[in-house]
């Protein structure tokens, strides 16, 4: 009668040994294709935002409003760019785009779950809640706030200092775009327009005004003037258009591009910068992510402003006005990434 022999301890220990060590070196190779992927779709996202705002340049004679016209409340540049990045029947869905809505939604609130006149369903609300895969990065993971209003990984430069943008510190004189010996840094000029006629508290000069006794005097509101591409001075190959940050997680604004302070950012600190978002009027969670360091109070110094952040390894992607896309390393030098944000500062670019 033939034995047969089976594996010993000692055998199968050493098999199970090499097949772990085997897993270990493999894992890391396959998150490393994953992230390159991500990275790839990411790219591709960027420049698609950056030439549909080219195309709407084209058509409209000036690139996007940051916000509208009103502030942080009704409308970012996530609306009037739906049509360029085939999203034309979603934007037929939202209505009123940089007007003034109050007191028919009390407190400026766009995204209400009604009108504010009565049951019927909020189409601004719908807007959004959609989830668009052009405006998300496969990097990420995807973040809800109210329930059902998405968050995405896009947004737009708002310039080289503040979503004020003026100088830094405030009220500061005789800096330099990328800052001087006294650490004051003048605003370059950006391609789109933020809260630059706000009262450096808040968005604005209270522009939520409306037939009531606490607003009895409609206005206009003034904030996200469209810029011109005369305006872009240094020319759309040497500035930023376009970069990345983190959704949010929980209750935390950012990523919220249908909200001013969320549709934003600025090139005063460098990308994945341990120095705080400042998300003054809205909410953060800085301790949910330890990427994504904030406060919610602003001051003269460091005045409402938010980073580039990605989860790529080492950096950021961005799309410079001109399409092309750039991997800019958290180890840039400040004042290059500084000067790459300005518009019309006479800087030389130097990202890479």
């Amino acid at each position: 009668m033939r034995q047969v022999r089976g594996f010993t301890l000692i055998e199968l220990l050493v098999v199970i040994a090499i097949i772990a060590i085997l897993i270990g070196l493999l894992l890391p190779a396959v998150q490393k294709v994953r992230e390159a992927a991500a990275r790839a779709q990411c790219t591709n996202n960027l420049k698609q935002i950056a030439l549909a705002n080219m195309n709407f340049e084209s058509g409209n004679g000036t690139f996007l409003p940051g916000v509208g016209r009103n502030g942080c409340c009704w409308g970012t540049w996530m609306i009037p760019i739906l049509p360029y990045m085939e999203q034309d029947n979603l934007f037929r869905f939202y209505t009123n785009f940089d007007g003034i809505d109050y007191p028919a939604i009390p407190g400026g609130n766009r995204y209400a779950s009604n009108n504010g006149t009565g049951p019927t369903p909020n189409g601004n609300r719908f807007v959004a809640s959609a989830r668009l895969k052009p405006f998300t990065c496969p990097s990420d993971t995807v973040q809800l706030f109210a329930t059902t209003l998405t968050k995405h990984n896009y947004v737009l430069n708002a310039g080289n200092t503040t979503f004020f943008q003026v100088s830094l510190p405030l009220g500061c004189a005789g800096g330099t775009t990328i800052g001087n010996a006294s650490g004051c840094v003048s605003f370059g000029g950006a391609p789109f327009g933020w809260f630059e006629n706000s009262n450096l508290v808040s968005d604005s000069t209270e522009p939520y005004t409306g037939p009531s006794p606490a607003y009895p005097t409609p206005q206009s509101g003034k904030m996200g003037r469209p810029r011109k591409i005369a305006e872009i001075s240094d020319g759309t190959s040497n500035t930023v258009c376009v970069s990345e940050v983190l959704q949010g997680r929980g209750s935390d604004l950012r990523g919220f591009s249908w909200w001013g302070s969320g549709a934003g950012f600025v090139t005063h600190m460098v990308p994945n910068s341990t120095e705080q978002d400042v998300i003054t009027g809205g909410i953060c969670e800085p301790l949910v992510n330890p990427r994504m360091p904030c406060t919610l109070t602003s001051t003269a110094t460091r005045a409402r402003m938010a980073g580039a952040r990605s989860l790529h390894t080492g950096g950021v992607n961005a799309a410079l006005c001109d399409g092309s896309v750039r991997f800019v390393r958290d180890s840039i030098d400040p004042s290059a990434w500084r000067a790459a944000g300005t518009s019309a500062g006479g800087e030389t670019l130097g990202l890479d």
